[in-house]
């Protein structure tokens, strides 16, 4: 991994510190998120209130050497976040909120067992509480963990022994890391 979008980074940061207080109502930016690939746009309503859609995507894939079984896993969430926002020092801001909206997902497993393929689709919820560090008035880095619920079914094909129906319920934690701009 090449250090050079870090320093360059780090570079545009240095240089618009300078720049004037950046104002917390009604702004429009973009953001993306790690280790999932999100594409996130808050929107500031207000100094305390920001909705976020955004659309959020996931993909694995696993090999297996003692059975030479492949396994690729993919996920996408279009949602939307509802948060208060709090602005506790000048450039920090901090948010809270439900996230909610729709998933889709699909599985596939290519091996000695034959060719399985799974796709789901659902709802998801989950609470968040996240921070954002402004060092320029158009840039931020910021951190979010959260709380999902995610509520799907499933339809499977292949030679499985698996019903062609599966519902499936979850709970899980998880976390990310964020860079915004707000042009």
């Amino acid at each position: 991994m090449s250090a050079k979008p870090v320093v360059i980074l780090c570079a545009v940061a240095t240089l618009t510190l300078p720049l004037a207080a950046q104002d917390h109502a009604r702004r429009v930016g973009v953001g993306i998120s790690v280790p999932d690939i999100g594409v996130f746009l808050p929107i500031n309503v207000s100094a305390h209130f920001r909705l976020e859609p955004y659309v959020d995507f996931l993909s694995a894939r696993a090999d297996y050497p003692v059975s030479s079984d492949t396994a690729w896993d993919s996920h996408t969430l279009v949602g939307l976040g509802v948060f208060s926002v709090a602005h506790p020092q000048e450039r920090l801001n901090m948010y809270f909120g439900p996230r909610f909206g729709l998933l889709h997902g699909s599985t596939r497993v290519n091996g000695s067992a034959g060719q399985t393929s799974t796709t789901s689709s659902g709802w998801f919820v989950a609470g968040a509480i996240g921070g954002e560090y402004s060092p320029a008035p158009a840039f931020s880095v910021g951190a979010e963990a959260k709380i999902q619920y995610d509520h799907t079914s499933s339809s499977s094909s292949g030679s499985t022994s698996i019903a062609p129906s599966l519902y499936a319920r979850s709970w899980f934690s998880s976390g990310a890391l964020f860079v915004r701009f707000y042009p």
